[in-house]
């Protein structure tokens, strides 16, 4: 009885203290996370709700699929070199551009043709009878669809930078939200637990408030794993790993400099194009046509390539160099890629779920010698850290835990949209915006100042989307 009064006279005075006047300090900061909010939440809840679908892509493609892309297994699969010869006969005019190997073996082998019109398209082939048992546009697929939505909302280059301009912004609300959701007494209801027996205004805040707080670790865990594939900060990034050993994405990161990892003739190398012209989901904005090669290690994206020499081995000479992976320990497919115009080179990329079991092989297409091999052992610490990031971020790092992890926290937040929307608007009165209003002497916190301009500095977008809010701040 002792215990239950104790706690009844906490809860009473934490909603004394709650009915004291607000000081102008905390509306400053609420009125930031109010109009933050209210601009960044349509596009967040569309981001929430894509990206917890996507977690289970693999799933959801395995059953969608499933007419078409399992096969009876049938003694030993056929060689690639045969099975490239049977998808040139369906369109000899036709490019192959890349191919998929099987993840599991009654899974089709996937070969990317392109055609003259530049039109790519993606045929499933038995790799055991070499019939095809499919040919569609890679783009058709659902999931491509929901990668799309969710790393530009249909909207390429600008699209992909309002995804990381609000991103960035969900951190501002988050430090903003916990630095108001921090209570000046602790009680269990309210602050640990929401009021759902008050009903109303009160139980929609804290419908928002306490779950908020709990994942909001995890959030700008997902947002941080997210960012080194975005727009803008993530070619920053990229740029920065050129100069700077710890962000490099390998030791041999570095626009001047040669391949190290092994021996090759010609000792020249190449760029990559920028980082943001092959990402995906985890690559938010990416190349389009061709989902597999959005899936190459943001290390190697941004990493000179060896230079090949002229075309004169097909990719029987290649398939040899697949013993070198250890694809027993980590799961997951390979994907070989086709030598991409004068200088280019076979590449072997293989990405498990787990980070540490990445490699990516170049092959000489002149006499079809290894020039390259990439591996955890060559990412430097930042190259590593982002890896292990872009597989977190995926649900793919730790398994099912990982995925169902991720899956909670995309809800959690998806609760958190839609209840401040709730609360906002039964607050509201009719016809009135109903925004706080801030004495104009009134000023934010200055721990919390510094804070958000340490945010707009490491943030550009942030920071300068701030500049008209704070002219209008000034101006008023």
């Amino acid at each position: 009885m002792k215990i239950r009064s104790l706690l009844r006279a906490t809860e009473e005075k934490h909603a004394n203290d709650q009915a004291l006047p607000v000081p102008s300090s905390y509306r400053s900061v609420w009125q930031l996370h109010f109009y933050a909010g209210l601009c960044v939440a349509p596009v967040l809840l569309l981001l929430a709700i894509t990206g917890s679908l996507y977690l289970f892509d693999r799933e959801f493609e395995n059953w969608w699929d499933r007419d078409f892309a399992k096969v009876k297994i049938e003694g030993r699969p056929t060689s690639l070199a045969m099975q490239e010869a049977a998808v040139k006969a369906i369109d000899p005019a036709s490019e192959v551009k890349r191919v998929v190997l099987p993840f599991a073996k009654d899974d089709t082998s996937k070969w990317l043709l392109q055609g003259l019109d530049g039109r790519k398209h993606e045929v499933h082939l038995n790799p055991y009878t070499l019939e095809v048992t499919a040919i569609r546009n890679p783009q058709d697929a659902p999931m491509a669809f929901i990668r799309r939505i969710h790393g530009t909302l249909l909207g390429g280059e600008v699209g992909s930078h309002i995804v990381e301009l609000v991103a960035c912004w969900t951190l501002v609300i988050l430090v903003t939200g916990l630095w108001m959701w921090w209570p000046r007494n602790w009680s269990v209801k309210g602050v640990l637990v929401p009021r759902i027996g008050a009903g109303g205004r009160r139980m929609w805040r804290d419908l928002h408030a306490v779950p908020s707080a709990f994942i909001s670790v995890f959030v700008v865990l997902l947002v941080l794993t997210g960012l080194p594939w975005s727009a803008f900060w993530g070619v920053q990034l990229a740029r920065i790993g050129e100069y700077a050993p710890f962000v490099a994405p390998t030791p041999n990161f570095a626009a001047h400099a040669p391949v190290a990892h092994a021996e090759h003739k010609s000792g020249a190398v190449r760029k990559m194009p920028p980082a943001h012209d092959h990402m995906d989901h985890m690559q938010h904005m990416g190349n389009a046509d061709d989902p597999a090669k959005t899936k190459i290690p943001w290390v190697i994206q941004n990493s000179p390539m060896p230079e090949g020499g002229a075309p004169s081995v097909g990719i029987a000479n290649v398939e040899p160099h697949l013993t070198m992976l250890d694809r027993g320990q980590f799961g997951e497919g390979v994907r070989i890629f086709y030598p991409d115009g004068p200088g280019g080179t076979f590449m072997i990329n293989y990405i498990p779920d787990k980070a540490e079991g990445q490699r990516t092989i170049h092959v000489d297409p002149a006499n079809g010698n290894v020039i390259d091999d990439i591996g955890w052992a060559q990412y430097s610490a930042g190259g590593r850290a982002i890896e292990w990031g872009t597989m977190f971020h995926m649900g793919r790092q730790y398994g099912w835990v990982n995925q169902l992890a991720n899956l909670l926290v995309c809800l959690g937040l998806i609760g958190a949209v839609i209840s401040a929307l709730v609360h906002y608007w039964k607050r509201r009165p009719k016809g009135e915006l109903a925004a706080p209003t801030v004495p104009k002497e009134a000023h934010l916190p200055q721990g919390l100042k510094w804070g958000l301009i340490a945010m707009a500095v490491v943030f550009p977008l942030v920071g300068a989307s701030m500049v008209p809010i704070l002219a209008y701040r000034f101006l008023k």
